[in-house]
């Protein structure tokens, strides 16, 4: 049984300890195998996980926490900056490239 530390200040080709802790759960979630544990440090993720696995029992999952005393927030949305107001309106506007929507 091991324990993934996942930071906002990580980086995914780190080791995954409290010292250090990746950057993603998705790359956390990639790694757990049966009774591992996956341990999110606090901020604001915006990202969507699909675990690989879940575990192979009730008894022997994959467990996802959040730090202790440590406010995590997953989002699956992305944040858009840039808005610009449109000239004469009351309407704003962003350009993104195309790449945002794979």
């Amino acid at each position: 049984m091991r324990e993934y530390h996942v930071a906002l200040s990580g980086n995914d080709r780190a080791a995954g300890t409290k010292e250090a802790p990746l950057r993603t759960i998705s790359k956390a979630a990639g790694l757990a195998e049966a009774g591992d544990t996956v341990i999110v440090h606090q901020g604001v993720y915006r990202e969507w996980v699909k675990p690989a696995r879940g575990g192979s029992s009730p008894i022997c999952r994959i467990t996802y926490q959040a730090a202790e005393n440590e406010k995590v927030i997953v989002k699956g949305s992305e944040q858009i900056t840039g808005w610009e107001p449109l000239e004469g309106t009351t309407v704003w506007k962003v350009s993104l490239p195309n790449s945002f929507f794979w």
